[in-house]
């Protein structure tokens, strides 16, 4: 069952636009569960990565800086990715609400985050009145069993696990036949160095959110079908969504178990 951790009456008055944080460790799912919340609540589904990416396809000032911050390896700004996520924020799909996936991971981010926020068709009161963090809580070792056993396909990218979804043909991608390879970041020495930056940087964050918004903790350990019921039983109640939308998303489970 999720656990509560902080709550303000006014959240069951929660006006739209809304703010879903969606935090956890890599590997915790996060990615899974912010698309199921997104077609629930009919809001895009944000990955700062995946963003960040696409604008540095462009062409603009912003996305020549960003491919040249990819192609050297280093960190893009904290500021920089406000800037970005500001321009995705100001689009028309973004009215209602938004989710974001894995941001922010400092208390840096967070805080800057609300400023942007502040400045926005987000603007609110107090930070309970539009925002949302939602934290999956899962083991070290789970995070490592479930990473280290991940295969990705040199050619199409196509996603395997050696346990929970493996190929066809072992080594080989059931697309195209390709070799499999494991990602730099999917080798357990990374995968624990990961954690602990993580466990370093977010801790904050998630004492953060509990003193000034509204932090729900779920147990990320469970089958993704059940941690997806309890993600949409905590929403539903808080935001009053219809019954009828909880249903399209066990629709949903059913026919992606």
């Amino acid at each position: 069952m999720h656990r509560l951790v902080f709550r303000l009456p006014e959240m069951d008055e929660q006006p739209a636009p809304i703010v879903i944080v969606v935090l956890g460790p890599p590997g915790a799912g996060k990615g899974t569960q912010s698309s199921l919340l997104a077609n629930l609540l009919r809001i895009p589904h944000i990955s700062i990565g995946c963003l960040l990416r696409s604008y540095a396809r462009d062409e603009s000032e912003v996305g020549v800086r960003l491919r040249g911050m990819m192609a050297s390896g280093n960190l893009v700004p904290d500021t920089l990715v406000l800037d970005v996520l500001a321009t995705r924020i100001g689009e028309p799909d973004c009215a209602r609400g938004l989710i974001l996936d894995g941001f922010p991971r400092t208390l840096r981010q967070a805080e800057l985050l609300e400023c942007g926020l502040s400045r926005s068709p987000f603007n609110a009161d107090k930070l309970t009145d539009n925002l949302v963090a939602l934290h999956l809580r899962v083991k070290k070792s789970t995070i490592v069993e479930r990473l280290s056993g991940r295969r990705i396909c040199s050619r199409c990218s196509a996603t395997y696990h050696l346990e929970s979804q493996p190929p066809r043909v072992s080594g080989e991608c059931d697309v195209d036949g390709s070799a499999l390879a494991v990602r730099e970041d999917d080798r357990k020495a990374t995968v624990l160095k990961r954690l602990q930056i993580y466990e370093q940087e977010t801790a904050p964050v998630l004492s953060h959110y509990a003193e000034k918004a509204s932090l729900l903790e779920f147990d990320g350990e469970q089958p993704k079908q059940n941690i997806a019921q309890e993600l949409v039983m905590a929403i539903q109640s808080m935001l009053r969504i219809s019954i009828a939308g909880a249903k399209n998303v066990q629709s949903s489970l059913e026919d992606n178990p």
